[in-house]
Formats: structure tokens, C-alpha cells, sequence
């Protein structure tokens, strides 16, 4: 009987963290200015993680804006013999550039929140 009770408490606590995409460094996202060409965009903040096209009839492939993003989970967890209790906290990164009809940054919008991702104590808040 002591036995089952002792392996029912053995358990262990678990944490983790996942990334995905490359980070956007307010830094670099400073450094766009309104007039920078769409290669030096990319060279400040590397790959657009989606491409956002005109939908204009006369012009349907101008590329209208790159978006960019960057996700961090932190996971939770507690593992006992029969139960097992976790949590997530997912927090992303987002920017948005956005060009003229000339391809030139008109402006650039972003938040920034995936170094706010935290862990947590997986019951309640």
C-alpha cells in the first residue's frame, strides 16, 4: 500500500519553449524608413513571412506589402503516474511594411510581444 501511495506522488515538472520564424529586432524595424527600396527591407529584416499582393485590376502581381513574424511558446507541464496537468502561453511578433505604387515603403505597422510569453502554473491563471 505505501508503495502505490509513493509511486502516485512521483511525478516531475516540465518546461519548454518553442520558436518559430526568425525574430524581429525593434532595432532593425527602426531602421525602416518611409522611401527604402523592398531589398533593403529584406535585407534589415531578412524573408517576408507572407507577401501580400495588389488586388488592383490594372496591376494584380505589385506587391503590396510584406508581412513578418515571429511566434514564442512557453509550455508548462507536471506529469504524476495517472495525471498529467500543462500550460501554454503563446505570444507573436508581427510587422507589416507597406509599399507605394513606386515599391517604396509607405509605412511600416508592427507589435512586438513574443518576448512577453511566460511560463506558467499549469492550474488557473
Amino acid at each position: 500500500m505505501a508503495c502505490c501511495a509513493a509511486l502516485s506522488c512521483a511525478g516531475c515538472a516540465v518546461l519548454g519553449r518553442a520558436q518559430k520564424d526568425h525574430r524581429i529586432l525593434a532595432e532593425q524595424l527602426n531602421e525602416v524608413k518611409k522611401g527604402m527600396a523592398k531589398e533593403e527591407v529584406t535585407r534589415l529584416l531578412g524573408a517576408p513571412t507572407e507577401i501580400i499582393f495588389s488586388n488592383k485590376e490594372h496591376d494584380p502581381l505589385r506587391e503590396h506589402a510584406y508581412i513578418f513574424e515571429h511566434t514564442t511558446t512557453r509550455y508548462t507541464g507536471i506529469v504524476f503516474l495517472f495525471i498529467n496537468f500543462g500550460n501554454q502561453d503563446e505570444k507573436r511578433d508581427r510587422a507589416i511594411v507597406f509599399f507605394d505604387e513606386a515599391g517604396k515603403v509607405d509605412h511600416v505597422g508592427a507589435s512586438l510581444m513574443a518576448d512577453k510569453s511566460g511560463y506558467g502554473f499549469p492550474f488557473g491563471s
